[in-house]
């Protein structure tokens, strides 16, 4: 999917199909919750399962600058 998707069409793409990805970061709905994973595998957040979680969500994509590292310590 495009980064350019709004929070609204991102909540109904979830309904339809359960999973979205965008830039390599997977987005899952399981029940009450939208699980966010970083393009290295890593689940980073838990966010409603709702327009507004996904405008969370998009935010995150949009403001993660993808120089870190991730990694368990």
């Amino acid at each position: 999917m495009e980064q350019s998707i709004g929070s609204h069409e991102l909540y109904q793409h979830l309904k339809t199909h359960g999973r979205a990805e965008i830039d390599g970061w997977a987005i899952n709905a399981d029940g009450a919750e939208i699980w966010l994973t970083n393009p290295y595998g890593i689940d980073v957040g838990f966010y409603a399962n709702n327009a507004e979680g996904c405008a969370g969500i998009l935010e995150r994509i949009s403001t993660d600058d993808h120089e870190r590292e991730w990694g368990t310590l």
